[in-house]
């Protein structure tokens, strides 16, 4: 599936989206920029900054249905292979 990435964050772009709709897509995200938040404990309250410009760029990934990819990265069954795995070693 082709993502578009933005700072890290990966969006689905339709599978039907030209590769000219997708070029135009990332040149007018490539000129936003971002809004940081500093806190002023003084005030009690935000102050807001326009900060950078965010990094941008477009991904072809395999994509996982969401059940599978929560079963196969489950924690429990980790957690029992990693005890299983000291228990040979001792």
């Amino acid at each position: 599936m082709r993502t578009l990435n933005v700072n890290g964050t990966r969006f689905a772009l339709p599978e039907s989206m030209s590769v000219k709709d997708i070029q135009a897509l990332l040149g007018f995200v490539a000129t936003l920029q971002t809004i940081d938040s500093h806190y002023d404990y003084e005030a009690s309250d935000y102050l807001y900054s326009v900060g950078r410009f965010p990094e941008v760029r477009i991904e072809d990934l395999e994509v996982t249905p969401l059940a599978k990819a929560k079963s196969e990265t489950s924690y429990k069954r980790w957690k029992e292979q990693r005890e299983a795995e000291k228990a040979a070693e001792a």
